[in-house]
């Protein structure tokens, strides 16, 4: 989070979508850690981010560390990326399939996107698509690729 804190990165990445135009199709993604961290600098930066560039915003690891519900409302965010560490157990474990519905549920009527990270198996895929998340990540869908992709669950 170092390059909010750096106003030579922000102008230039500020001046490259300026330049482009491309801010609708850009989502930056925020740790929920560095969330909590920097919050000012971590909301002055969505704030502007999406009031002047329509860029979105993905909140990563959400459930790896203190989950804020209350900055998930102030910083209207677009998307939930639910930590691996939950969706993994998914199958095996009651309480990580519980907590995985509550937050697609929360998520859903907030109006945010959820994107299940590690997503490994087939079993795993068609359980996050009764669960009614939206999107996936993970060796089921793709390795890690330089290449935009994108499936939906």
């Amino acid at each position: 989070m170092e390059d909010l804190e750096n106003p030579f990165t922000l102008e230039y990445i500020f001046g490259e979508l300026e330049r482009y135009g491309c801010g609708e199709r850009i989502i930056f993604e925020i740790t929920e850690s560095e969330g909590v961290n920097n919050y000012e600098q971590v909301r002055n930066f969505i704030k502007h981010s999406k009031e002047r560039f329509g860029c979105k915003i993905a909140i990563d690891d959400f459930g790896s560390g203190y989950s804020n519900f209350s900055n998930i409302l102030e910083l209207e965010i677009d998307f939930l990326k639910i930590d691996g560490s939950i969706v993994k157990n998914i199958l095996e474990d009651p309480r990580s399939r519980a907590l995985l519905d509550g937050i697609t549920s929360l998520s859903h009527k907030l109006g945010i996107e959820c994107v299940a990270e590690f997503v490994s198996t087939k079993e795993i895929m068609e359980s996050l698509r009764e669960s009614g998340v939206d999107f996936a990540q993970g060796y089921y869908v793709g390795k890690p690729s330089p290449e935009l992709i994108s499936s939906k669950a």
